[in-house]
């Protein structure tokens, strides 16, 4: 008879996802995937094949990004063979939840649109330059996509990376896998990283602590300082402080236990099924209100301060004018739609509010732009900033006269429909 979960059912060798929402999905794939890997043994056979049932609306990245990557493991675990069948659901198509993206950092640096894909990242003497690629390829799609309270992008920019980097020092797994979801109804991030490695407990307790057990490990690991000895132990420790401080979601997850922080509260779970003994996995997941504006600095005092460097604004500082140069023809995918325009709009906005510096807007190597291109980039920039904040923090330079022109009718078309919206 079919073995039925509420999110997952397993015929003989063949198991159909219907949901990838939450954890409980996760727990539910593995016990059916365990009874698919029992029945081949047991008919001697080597392939699994897995069917994806599931409707956009019940696919995020808690679920999603491990079970891809389970299925990635299991394979070079069992020594097995898994064939994945995805029905008219071109987002999981497109995340590449059947082959996760393993791209060199120069790729990653150059993608434009790295939310909403599976990533697997891979180190390198304990260093990972696809890690560090894809924590500011991340931060920059976000900083196009939408606007951003501030303090939200520059505690991104640490927490991302600390928790792929932790992946990679005490998992003792060569790989790590990670995803991004932005979700615009909530203007929430989700980021989930994800390891079958040896798990929390077992790193700790090679190191000077010795953890009871997996919950007494999550619980040590999540405090300022605690590490297996291979890092400054303030990586989990950080994040949780950023999304509390954040009014965030924060879920970790090792081997059988979890530990949950929601609306303030935290909770524990102690009934996950595992990959193997040896490969017992941890899944750290979160959500950021990018509405809500966050005192990082406030959050970390305790650890010190961080190092909230990025490398993108920092090399447009014009030094003796103290100024930033965003350079269109260098950060713009056309010049003719709205959407880019929104794009470049919030990423100066965001690049205002992390640096509170003027921006000089530079139009060299742009020949000519839509008016609706103008519109987004400019007259709501005068419209969201006001005029005498804009003329206090933005100026525009190298524009030609055409572009000039579209520049001041936009602004004078949008101005004037604000003033008779009022």
């Amino acid at each position: 008879m079919p073995q039925k979960s509420f999110n997952v059912v397993v015929n003989k060798n063949k198991v159909k996802i219907y949901k990838m929402e939450n954890q409980l999905c996760v727990n539910d794939f593995i016990r059916n995937l365990q009874l698919a890997l029992k029945w081949i043994k047991r008919n001697s056979l080597n392939t699994i094949e897995i069917e994806c049932l599931c409707a956009r609306e019940h696919i995020f990245p808690d679920a999603c990004l491990p079970i891809s990557a389970i299925i990635q493991e299991f394979k070079i675990i069992n020594n097995v063979e898994i064939k994945i069948k995805i029905k008219n659901n071109n987002y999981l198509k497109n995340c590449h939840f059947d082959n996760p993206l393993n791209l060199p950092a120069e790729a990653i640096s150059q993608s434009k649109n790295v939310l909403n894909k599976i990533y697997v990242y891979e180190s390198k003497g304990g260093e990972s330059d696809q890690a560090v690629a894809l924590n500011q390829a991340f931060v920059d799609c976000l900083s196009r996509t939408v606007e951003c309270e501030e303090g939200v992008l520059k505690g991104l920019l640490w927490c991302i990376y600390e928790v792929m980097d932790n992946v990679l020092i005490h998992s003792k797994s060569d790989r790590g896998y990670v995803m991004a979801q932005y979700h615009k109804k909530t203007h929430r991030l989700a980021i989930c990283v994800h390891d079958c490695g040896i798990g929390i407990y077992n790193s700790l307790k090679e190191g000077a602590y010795k953890p009871k057990n997996e919950p007494d490990a999550i619980k040590l690991a999540l405090q300022e300082g605690i590490s297996d000895g291979n890092g400054q132990g303030n990586g989990l420790y950080g994040l949780s402080q950023f999304v509390k401080a954040n009014g965030g979601r924060f879920i970790v997850s090792t081997g059988k236990s979890s530990l949950i922080f929601k609306n303030g509260q935290w909770s524990s779970n102690e009934q996950n099924p595992i990959l193997s003994k040896n490969h017992l996995s941890t899944t750290v997941d979160f959500q950021i209100d990018l509405n809500k504006r966050t005192d990082i600095t406030e959050a970390l005092k305790s650890i010190g301060g961080i190092d909230d460097s990025d490398l993108r604004i920092e090399n447009m500082l014009q030094v003796e004018t103290d100024t930033y140069i965003y350079v269109i023809s260098q950060n713009a995918q056309d010049f003719g739609t709205r959407q880019s325009g929104k794009h470049l709009r919030n990423d100066i906005i965001n690049i205002l509010r992390r640096t509170k510096k003027p921006i000089c807007i530079d139009f060299s190597e742009v020949l000519i732009a839509s008016s609706s291109f103008m519109d987004e980039l400019i007259a709501q920039m005068v419209i969201k900033l006001g005029y005498v904040q804009f003329n206090q923090l933005v100026s525009i330079t190298n524009m030609n006269e055409d572009l000039t022109h579209l520049c001041n009718r936009a602004v004078a078309i949008r101005t004037n429909q604000e003033w008779n919206e009022r």
